[in-house]
């Protein structure tokens, strides 16, 4: 049975942005909130020199994530800044009560990566599946009632990479997907990514790239460019590029598109209110039929 509690979010610096101090009702741990600029003024929060677990995030063309622990923290993730790209913003939880130690992060990471890939709503970046540590009774009671609380603060914190689809909703993608590969057709040479308006400003204009996307391996050989549709409230295709290379984007299953170079401003090309179209995910499609759509049901006028 659920049971209702409130969480406080403390803005350290007043920037509600910046570093947060995360609390719950009737819970030892407690969490901090960082933008990965910040990460010099996190030495002096607190759980940073403590046992603690803790999740990298990404905005791509889908959340990214990167799920790790130590005994301290603040070290590894002073590691993660230097060496490990393609993350933004990041948490890390800890027991004030000293209750979680290195062997209960152990079987927190093991869980949230296992939960994370069985979920398959971000792109986990983990490369390994880590080791569950042997635990007493006790302990291993311990840290589960703490990793339920996690969970529950997790979504509020805007992180769903651990929440069960609804099963209408899998069906509703499943139907999506092969619904794209039957309307779409053999005919195109460009792919259309849906971008949220931060991604897209940093990867797809700032870094001449995209990632990491669904594709039909199948379909590789026939991509020459690459369209971006910027979701709402822009809700148009606006900027087009040629395909220098697609390659795989780590083990994800996934693909890095590389640009030859800039992307061109094209457009907008807006989707209007009744579209029938749906741009929740890559599409493909024409680049001439692009060039010439007054709208984005021009693209694919068979759905009208």
């Amino acid at each position: 049975m659920l049971m209702p509690f409130s969480i406080t979010l403390f803005a350290t610096t007043g920037d509600p942005e910046g570093i947060r101090l995360v609390e719950k009702s009737n819970w030892s741990g407690s969490g901090v909130v960082f933008p990965k600029e910040q990460f010099d003024s996190l030495k002096n929060q607190p759980g940073f020199d403590e046992a603690g677990i803790y999740l990298l995030i990404g905005n791509a063309a889908e959340e990214t994530i990167y799920i790790g622990e130590a005994d301290p923290v603040g070290q590894r993730l002073k590691n993660h800044v230097t060496n490990r790209e393609g993350w933004e913003w990041g948490v890390y939880f800890f027991d004030t009560l000293n209750k979680i130690g290195k062997t209960e992060v152990q079987y927190l990471e093991s869980e949230l990566v296992a939960q994370a890939r069985r979920c398959n709503r971000s792109i986990v970046l983990n490369k390994n599946n880590p080791t569950m540590p042997t635990m007493s009774s006790v302990a291993k009671a311990t840290v589960q009632a703490f990793l339920r609380d996690v969970l529950l603060i997790l979504p509020l914190l805007g992180i769903n990479a651990f929440t069960e689809k609804p099963l209408t909703e899998e069906i509703a993608e499943d139907a999506l997907a092969a619904g794209i590969e039957n309307r779409d057709g053999e005919n195109f040479d460009t792919v259309i990514v849906p971008a949220r308006e931060e991604g897209f400003q940093k990867t797809f204009l700032g870094e001449n790239c995209w990632y990491a996307i669904r594709i039909n391996a199948r379909h590789i050989p026939k991509l020459k460019h690459i369209a971006a549709y910027r979701v709402a409230p822009i809700g148009a295709i606006t900027h087009l590029a040629e395909i220098g290379e697609i390659t795989p984007y780590e083990n994800t299953g996934k693909y890095l598109i590389k640009f030859k170079g800039a992307a061109a401003s094209i457009g907008p090309i807006h989707r209007s209110e009744n579209s029938s179209v749906n741009l929740q995910s890559p599409r493909y499609a024409l680049r001439e039929k692009i060039a010439n759509a007054r709208d984005i049901d021009h693209i694919w006028p068979t759905e009208k």
